[in-house]
């Protein structure tokens, strides 16, 4: 009984010791653990740059185009406005809604929406309702400091997004743009008295 308790426990001991030191199969083991962590970190690392590179296009297409609109020398029109909203398009590739705004600071100041006048708000087809001093909150960040008697015109983007994977919950991109006009002290819009 001795003998057979003692060639059995060498028998495990010995099947033991050949399964700690047999590595055939650990490369498909690593390999089911391994393919789904890099499958899922490379689809996040595409989604976020697909986004980045969305959001890049966005922002160096609203500042040209916002730049263009302010070297105007004549009051702006909403054939011209809707002009550059096809000029954005065709620069980021992408459909786009724009709203250009020119604001005034007629007291109060230098930051708040205190003080603050909106002279005309347009956005083409009118897809973008009109901003209003009420509305301005909307943007707050966006105004910079402001001397009394300064103007500023806003220029806001947004672009419609669907990402490439549910990883991110966006579904617009926005892009404000705040600038005073180069070589008017105001930008007026045809019909409207700044």
């Amino acid at each position: 009984m001795k003998m057979l308790l003692s060639s059995a426990k060498e028998s495990i001991k010995g099947a033991l010791r050949r399964f700690g030191t047999d590595t055939s199969g650990t490369l498909l083991a690593e390999t089911m653990f391994i393919v789904p962590v890099m499958a899922m970190g490379m689809t996040g690392f595409f989604a976020f740059w697909d986004a980045y590179q969305t959001q890049n296009r966005v922002q160096k297409g609203a500042y040209a185009v916002s730049d263009m609109l302010s070297r105007e020398m004549i009051p702006a029109t909403p054939a011209f406005l809707t002009g550059l909203e096809r000029t954005l398009e065709y620069l980021i590739g992408e459909d786009a809604r724009i709203r250009v705004t020119s604001i005034r600071r007629v007291s109060d100041g230098p930051l708040g929406l205190k003080g603050l006048d909106v002279l005309w708000s347009f956005s083409p087809a009118n897809v973008m309702p009109p901003l209003t001093e009420t509305a301005l909150n909307q943007i707050e960040g966006d105004i910079p400091m402001m001397a009394i008697g300064s103007n500023m015109v806003v220029f806001e983007v947004v672009v419609p997004y669907s990402p490439v994977t549910e990883i991110l919950e966006i579904d617009t991109i926005n892009e404000t743009v705040a600038m005073r006009p180069r070589f008017l002290p105001t930008l007026c819009l045809t019909g409207v008295s700044c």
